[in-house]
């Protein structure tokens, strides 16, 4: 693994009401459903390379980094080396979802003023790449250092999570999860529309692993689908209203 500073982060870990609910509530109905997906994602990745993930969602504010993270801690607790890395440089929310301070990451490694194991931390079992400081998102993420530090990741974690710009709102989007070797969709439900969804897939084309049903009322969380064709069943997560991008 690449060297990281340990940090004895305040995450909201104990919070009644955390996000990080693999952390915060590891028996709710959301966390199993964090476990079921995880497990989904090694059945994807016995047919297909699927050892870097990046979660993206069609817009904003569907959960796509509350996924991330919960997936990426649902991995770590399974004793797999994981890595969280948060590729959305415009509006990051990572260090504040997990109690960090303000520090070199992803977009200072690929600017050049740090270097990759000066930005990776660790959090629990768990490695973390936030996004830094990012003064030109853009062109941080045109940078040719993008597939090597993918690279660097791959061959240093088991699973390496992309917490990644929305599908359509950036081309970064796309640029990101070309590195991955598959991608999930996060939609929340009835929210986010049909058609919109149609057109996050298709923009996605084969690297388009499946789809999470975000913010699903409990009693109906059985009765999601996976949305992709070659995808088996759903996996609904079940949350509040107050979901993260």
């Amino acid at each position: 693994m690449i060297p990281a500073e340990t940090l004895q982060a305040s995450h909201p870990a104990a919070a009644p009401e955390s996000r990080l609910v693999a952390l915060a509530a590891p028996e709710s109905q959301a966390a199993v459903q964090y476990r079921v997906l995880f497990q989904r994602l090694l059945r994807v990745a016995s047919r297909r390379p699927a050892r870097v993930v990046a979660i993206t969602s069609a817009g904003r504010g569907e959960g796509r980094t509350t996924t991330a993270a919960n997936l990426a801690l649902t991995a770590a607790q399974e004793s797999k080396t994981v890595i969280l890395v948060e590729a959305d440089l415009r509006r990051p929310t990572l260090a504040a979802l997990l109690g960090l301070a303000p520090r070199a990451g992803l977009a200072d490694v690929l600017d050049g003023t740090a270097e990759l194991g000066q930005a990776v931390v660790r959090v629990g079992g768990l490695a973390v790449l936030c996004a830094g400081d990012a003064r030109d998102p853009a062109a941080s993420l045109r940078s040719p250092r993008v597939p090597a530090i993918v690279e660097q990741l791959r061959a240093a974690y088991e699973h390496v999570v992309l917490d990644a710009p929305p599908a359509l709102a950036f081309a970064d989007g796309d640029r990101l999860a070309a590195a991955a070797d598959a991608v999930i969709l996060v939609i929340r439900a009835g929210v986010t529309p049909r058609n919109v969804v149609r057109l996050a897939l298709e923009a996605l084309g084969e690297r388009a692993a499946g789809v999470v049903l975000n913010d699903v009322d409990p009693a109906s969380a059985g009765q999601g689908r996976w949305l992709h064709a070659d995808s088996a069943d759903a996996v609904p997560v079940p949350g509040s209203r107050r979901s993260a991008g």
